[in-house]
């Protein structure tokens, strides 16, 4: 067989079973979004973020109904797949000099030792639900 014959055989191999390969690799960022809860109440402006051991966090922020979303980049949403730290805040500062940070709402507990979830190669809908009394 001729080189260029071989050559030709490796692109039609690589054409019909590139897709193939591509779908059994693992995802490396999934989507993300749930619902952040107080003692059943939603947690609203809360930033959230998760940070994987050893990779790029993921960030989002709660709406009026505790809901969010998380962003990975410019470009894609979700987070890594894996196990993540999630951390929770709502005490915002704004910009300006001399402002006022917002009320920190989560308890201490979750400031100090972070919620770990697991994010799967796949959508996840990761519901976070703290509670006041341990």
């Amino acid at each position: 067989m001729s080189c260029k014959l071989r050559s030709l055989h490796a692109i039609v191999l690589f054409v019909l079973l590139g897709p193939f390969a591509a779908g059994c690799r693992e995802m490396k960022v999934a989507p993300v979004s749930g619902t952040v809860t107080l003692d059943g109440n939603p947690l609203k402006k809360a930033s959230v973020v998760f940070q994987p051991e050893g990779g790029r966090p993921s960030f989002g922020v709660t709406d009026e109904n505790g809901y969010y979303r998380l962003g990975y980049s410019m470009n894609e949403e979700g987070a890594e797949v894996g196990s993540c730290k999630v951390t929770l805040s709502t005490a915002l500062e704004s910009g300006d000099y001399g402002s006022k940070k917002s009320k920190e709402l989560v308890p201490p507990r979750y400031l100090k030792e972070p919620v770990v979830v697991e994010v799967q190669p796949r959508s996840n809908t990761i519901d976070i639900a703290l509670t006041t009394t341990p």
